[in-house]
């Protein structure tokens, strides 16, 4: 069972890719260390755009074979912060709501890197969530029994699903995601 993430209140960015690297550290081996996974170097940098590294996408790299396996199936994008976002902000269909946005360059980048997207976002003194497809949501439909919250945008972007990522990470085992992939 993985750390639980909800301990860290880190307000930035990197820090907070550090803390979600440690977590899916835990939660693949059950051990703190040796890291499994870390910050992508140069996060949001030059160094992810080039065309040479069109498999280095999102926020989070694997450090061992045994850990490529989910960086191999996803870009992973982390985001916290963001005091003043509220989910009633798409009801509103506010141009710059920052769910949706953060989505739309998930989407982005994993569409570049041929992956599915991960997005892990934690607003400021809440939990931290994972979003995902309803693509990845069908295939383990028959795993997950876990609350979430579903996000349909009117214009083309794929249905967002959130769950708390304690709950997602204490359901989704590391040999799910290996065997739903094969």
């Amino acid at each position: 069972m993985p750390n639980d993430i909800n301990n860290c209140m880190s307000g930035k960015g990197g820090d907070f890719e550090r803390e979600i690297s440690k977590f899916l550290s835990k939660w693949l081996t059950g051990k703190e260390k040796p890291y499994q996974y870390w910050r992508m170097p140069g996060s949001g940098g030059l160094a992810t755009i080039h065309e040479e590294n069109v498999g280095l996408s999102g926020d989070i790299r694997s450090l061992t074979p045994e850990a490529e396996f989910l960086t191999s199936i996803f870009s992973i994008e982390c985001k916290t912060g963001y005091p003043k976002t509220t989910f009633w902000q798409h009801f509103k269909d506010i141009k710059g709501f920052p769910i949706k946005l953060f989505w739309k360059q998930c989407i982005n980048d994993a569409k570049k890197a041929d992956k599915e997207p991960m997005l892990i976002y934690r607003k400021k003194g809440k939990k931290p969530v994972v979003g995902i497809t309803h693509n990845v949501d069908k295939m383990f439909r028959d795993i997950w029994v876990i609350n979430s919250i579903l996000i349909r945008f009117k214009e083309y972007l794929p249905d967002l699903i959130l769950y708390d990522m304690n709950d997602f990470f204490n359901n989704v085992k590391p040999d799910d995601l290996r065997r739903n992939n094969g």
